[in-house]
């Protein structure tokens, strides 16, 4: 979902209700300057909790991976080719989630930076 779907007039309305009390248009100056301020101030602690979450899937995968290649290191001692292959394809798989979520958190950290 886009970022200017987030935070909607609704959403504005909801938060301040007195905007709704008064009668606020969205399209008035009055409106408008209300409701970017409430917008910028929303999306900075959305992308935040964005990046946040991001890191808390990585640390997720990694304790994960580390997992998978002493399972793998131990298949290797036992000469189970079979085990060992399926082991180390779900390790490619957890690299590639953690190779994601790292474009994710570079992405949202340049959406962060030029967002004004």
């Amino acid at each position: 979902m886009a970022l200017n779907q987030q935070y909607t007039w609704q959403d504005f309305l909801k938060e301040y209700p007195e905007h709704k009390e008064k009668g606020t248009k969205r399209t008035s100056s009055e409106g408008k300057k209300a409701f970017e301020s409430a917008y910028k101030a929303y999306i900075k602690t959305y992308l935040s909790e964005r990046t946040v979450k991001a890191d808390k899937l990585v640390e997720k995968a990694k304790v994960k991976r580390t997992g998978l290649i002493t399972k793998s290191k131990a298949l290797k001692e036992a000469k189970s080719t079979k085990k060992l292959n399926i082991t180390n394809k779900k390790i490619g798989r957890v690299d590639a989630a953690i190779a994601r979520h790292e474009r994710f958190k570079e992405k949202n950290k340049t959406v962060q930076k030029n967002f004004k």
